[in-house]
């Protein structure tokens, strides 16, 4: 990976909530762990009540949602560094390819590594695989997000 940006980890997450548009309960970020121009590291916690768990493990769709909020926290800590006072919002426009190889069980901690593979206008293309903590890979993705304000 690139030059590390971050001079420490961002774990706080009062913090996160000031550089997602996202809000609780549904928030699928807790900590952005690396930074640079075209990738970042972020992570995730996942509690047992949270929003898209299903008796006790965290379902298909969180997963998504958690790759594309990776790809958020990424955005608005880009938007913090260029001086922007909130986070710019948001939406998958498109997703051309998910693969989850295994569905992790709340309190598991997972790691995302997010990469801009192009840029044009408003809409970014990204890759993202995430990995459990024992750093099993659990799913892949490349979707398409769109940036609205």
């Amino acid at each position: 990976m690139e030059e590390n940006l971050l001079k420490e980890p961002i774990l706080e997450l009062d913090r996160i909530l000031q550089l997602i548009p996202q809000k609780p309960p549904f928030v699928m970020v807790d900590s952005l762990l690396e930074y640079n121009e075209k990738k970042g590291t972020t992570g995730f916690t996942i509690p047992a009540d949270n929003i898209l768990v299903e008796n006790d493990i965290f379902s298909e769709p969180g997963i998504i949602e958690h790759m594309a909020q990776s790809m958020s926290l990424w955005r608005g800590y880009q938007g913090f560094l260029s001086g922007l006072d909130k986070p710019k919002t948001g939406f998958i426009g498109a997703i051309k390819a998910v693969e989850i190889m295994e569905l992790p069980k709340a309190g598991i901690k997972l790691m995302t590594y997010v990469e801009i593979l192009q840029e044009f206008m408003n809409v970014t293309s990204v890759g993202a695989r995430t990995f459990d903590e024992e750093g099993n890979l659990l799913a892949t993705s490349e979707m398409k997000t769109v940036t609205v304000d």
